[in-house]
């Protein structure tokens, strides 16, 4: 049997997050999406949304239960993995949504995409998600404060 340890599942959720944001971005400069066919173009913010939601997970949780390494070093995976999660949160709701496609008959030549992407419509939908792990995060460091 496999003796895995949480920091070794802590350091491989961070490395899959950071490969899969990597080949999204990969995907979408190698097939470029048109006007009619924007499926690489959903692909790629997918898999890139995987790998940011592995990395700050990865993060949040590695500040919160890994044992055997230094606690400053702990306190900065958690205050990174946070600090991480509201940027994405705060700067999702600033996305540009119009995918230009230029070479595409009409007055300026451009066709834009005006649809969100996102499966709940609305960018920033987050931002409920990212209160309630803040809550429970300051919840669970006030029982561990209690107990010891």
């Amino acid at each position: 049997m496999l003796n895995i340890k949480n920091k070794d599942l802590i350091m491989l959720g961070m490395i899959v997050g950071i490969s899969f944001f990597f080949i999204g971005a990969i995907i979408s400069n190698v097939f470029p999406s048109s006007a009619t066919n924007l499926t690489s173009y959903k692909v790629s913010g997918f898999i890139k949304l995987i790998g940011i939601g592995a990395l700050t997970t990865s993060m949040v949780i590695g500040g919160i239960i890994v044992e055997g390494i230094d606690k400053n070093l702990k306190f900065l995976l958690l205050l990174l993995g946070l600090v991480l999660l509201i940027i994405y949160t705060v700067g999702s709701t600033w996305l540009i949504w119009d995918l230009s496609v230029s070479g595409m008959s009409g007055s300026s030549g451009e066709t834009a995409y005006k649809e969100r992407p996102t499966a709940l419509g609305t960018p920033g939908f987050e931002t409920i998600y990212l209160v309630i792990a803040m809550i429970i995060l300051v919840l669970i460091a006030k029982v561990k404060r209690h107990r010891f």
